[in-house]
């Protein structure tokens, strides 16, 4: 699960137990017709568009306008698929990666979000102010429904903050990452409003 943005750094969250997750105020949804863009989110919808095939269409739907860098498995440079994905597409925001991943079975997605179940609780010591365990909700502009996570780890000797979604009713999910210091200025709001706008 290796993926670039500053550098190259690992990971991946989880949870299953509800409880409350700060409240993410919906932005409005992204124009769906393409036309609606500027010629430059025009172009990134057109070059991104293709990468993203299958389940993992409605998941990055929101994202495609802003997406760059974006590399699916299989091509020159591509992220390497891990046990269990049936297709994995690594992109870059700003100082933000963002990487889609459809699974071969819901329960190999369950499984990768179990398996980082500890990296929230990490985040309650390594990122002041991230929520507590996963909550099962909707995204912000309706798409997709299922669990959210915030989580963080360690990598080359840096802090990584994260924030994990999947959608409940296909075996896809994505994940945010950044570096805690250099990329969010040590805050969870910039990577939450990034989710709130796009996901």
């Amino acid at each position: 699960m290796i993926f670039g943005t500053g550098g190259w750094f690992l990971g991946r969250s989880t949870a299953d137990n509800p409880s409350a997750a700060p409240a993410v105020t919906p932005s409005a949804p992204a124009p769906s017709d393409p036309a609606a863009f500027p010629p430059y989110e025009q172009n990134q919808v057109a070059i991104n568009q293709p990468k993203f095939t299958g389940p993992l269409a409605p998941v990055a739907q929101g994202w495609l306008p802003h997406l760059s860098g974006c590399q699916r498995n299989g091509e020159k440079d591509g992220p390497v698929l891990n046990k269990g994905e049936k297709s994995r597409v690594r992109c870059e925001m700003d100082a933000m990666s963002a990487i889609f991943v459809e699974y071969a079975t819901i329960a190999d997605r369950d499984k990768a979000r179990v398996r980082t179940l500890g990296q929230n609780v990490d985040a309650r010591t390594l990122t002041p102010g991230a929520a507590g365990a996963a909550v099962e909700r909707a995204t912000p502009s309706g798409r997709t429904n299922g669990n959210y996570v915030e989580y963080a780890y360690q990598a080359s000797g840096k802090t990584v903050s994260g924030i994990w979604w999947d959608d409940s009713a296909t075996p896809v999910a994505a994940y945010l990452l950044a570096y805690w210091k250099e990329g969010t200025g040590q805050k969870w709001e910039p990577m939450r409003d990034v989710w709130a706008r796009y996901a």
